[in-house]
């Protein structure tokens, strides 16, 4: 979108030139015009407006004054660019924006009713004058017990099972361009690599990759990866905390996307109650050229995300106070067609391609980097 928008701009400044230029040579004109013949000038402009003005206007409509129509015609032309662009930019906004919410189930498309949780009525014991009220059940953004225990993952071993499962034979639906295939998931030492390639001939899938989830569940804490991403249209890599629809709990997600189609940016969001609370980031570097760290720490009420040590943004609203329920660390490299809009046209004979990380790590409590 940002490379359509940038286009709209230079058309319209093209525009604008071309009408500075034409107001220009009119100006002269009428200019050399008005000294030349100004008596003549005069009438003819005065007659074009009164024709305008009698109640029977449509007789005896003179012509324009010389030089008034190159001005007339820039200024509609600009005028025109301008309107389309920001219809078309908008257009394209929303329709990127529905994008945006279909990976995360949030598409109305993808909405069915949750149930109400079901209310069981509550016992009532006669109370014990000598023992003190219970204190009540926390709220939404009250704390609630830190879960899930530190680690600093730098893939220095052959086998990673024990803390990871790895994704393989299944897909997210037709959205993604891949499946998921272990195959796609490489180890090497000191370096985890995602491949993004093409699949056998005959597969559902024209592309497989690579996706890991940890087994265990946090709840709160900090979470940082120091990876090399790759650069192409149509392709997001993936670092985020997610917990599944559970009955009539609704999903929960937290999210550090970057986008192959512009990789000096990063994508910062909050997925809760079936809608997402974004932030793009401009980076200070192409995560793309170089190894960098990316981590968030969420906490009771805030989630606040860093970039190579420092804090790029924080979330303290309503939808970062309701983040309660624990979730699986999730990491991922997909690619789509479908989502262009949001994610860039996708040119699948330039595969393959690959996310290489070093190190993804966990604490309880933000101290610092944890992948130095």
């Amino acid at each position: 979108m940002k490379e359509t928008l940038e286009r709209l701009r230079r058309l319209a400044r093209a525009g604008l030139n071309s009408a500075r230029t034409a107001y220009d040579r009119a100006r002269a004109s009428a200019i050399q015009a008005w000294t030349a013949t100004p008596d003549k000038l005069r009438e003819g402009w005065a007659s074009f407006r009164d024709s305008w003005t009698k109640k029977d206007w449509m007789a005896g409509i003179e012509p324009l004054p010389p030089g008034m129509a190159p001005i007339l015609a820039a200024i509609a032309m600009v005028t025109g660019l301008v309107v389309t662009s920001l219809v078309y930019g908008d257009h394209y906004q929303r329709q990127a924006w529905e994008h945006r919410l279909i990976p995360s189930g949030e598409h109305p498309s993808q909405q069915d009713d949750f149930p109400a949780p079901v209310e069981e009525p509550d016992a009532q014991p006669v109370p014990d004058p000598d023992t003190p009220e219970a204190t009540p059940a926390p709220s939404a953004g009250s704390a609630l017990p830190q879960q899930g225990e530190a680690f600093v993952e730098r893939f220095d071993r052959d086998a990673i099972d024990d803390r990871w499962v790895v994704a393989d034979g299944w897909s997210n639906g037709t959205w993604m361009a891949n499946d998921w295939r272990r195959s796609s998931v490489g180890i090497q030492p000191n370096l985890l690599t995602l491949n993004l390639k093409k699949n056998p001939k005959g597969s559902e899938y024209e592309l497989a990759s690579g996706e890991l989830q940890t087994h265990a569940r946090h709840r709160y804490g900090y979470f940082e990866i120091r990876m090399k991403v790759p650069r192409a249209s149509g392709l997001v890599t993936g670092f985020f905390t997610y917990a599944g629809r559970d009955g009539a709990q609704r999903p929960n997600e937290i999210d550090i996307e970057i986008l192959g189609r512009n990789t000096r940016v990063v994508e910062l969001t909050i997925h809760e109650n079936n809608r997402p609370t974004s932030k793009k980031i401009t980076l200070p570097f192409d995560a793309a050229d170089d190894f960098h760290t990316y981590g968030f720490d969420w906490q009771p009420g805030h989630v606040r995300w860093y970039a190579d040590g420092q804090l790029i943004h924080s979330e303290t609203g309503g939808a970062a106070q309701r983040l309660v329920r624990p979730q699986q660390l999730f990491l991922n490299l997909w690619s789509s067609k479908e989502l262009h809009a949001w994610v860039g046209r996708l040119d699948t004979n330039r595969a393959p391609w690959k996310l290489d990380v070093s190190c993804m790590a966990y604490a309880p409590t933000y101290t610092g980097a944890l992948c130095n």
